[in-house]
C-alpha cells in the first residue's frame, strides 16, 4: 500500500511539473522553437529532394541521348 501511495505522489508531481512547464512562457517558447525547427527541416528536405531530382533529370537525358539516334 505504501508503494502505491508513493507512485500516486510521484505521478501527481510529474503532472504538476508538466503542467507548469507548458503553462510557463519559457516552456511555450521551447515548444514553439521545436516546431519551427521541425518545419524548417521539413522544408529543407523538400527543397533538397526537388534539387536532386532536377540534377538527376539532365544526367538521365544525357545518358539516353545517343539512344535516340539508334546508337
Amino acid at each position: 500500500m505504501k508503494k502505491w501511495n508513493s507512485i500516486r505522489k510521484g505521478s501527481k508531481k510529474l503532472k504538476e511539473k508538466v503542467k507548469d512547464f507548458f503553462g510557463d512562457e519559457y516552456g511555450g517558447n521551447l515548444v514553439e522553437y521545436a516546431l519551427l525547427i521541425g518545419l524548417a527541416l521539413f522544408i529543407f528536405f523538400i527543397i533538397v529532394g526537388v534539387m536532386t531530382t532536377l540534377l538527376d533529370w539532365p544526367l538521365d537525358l544525357a545518358n539516353n541521348f545517343l539512344e535516340g539516334f539508334g546508337a
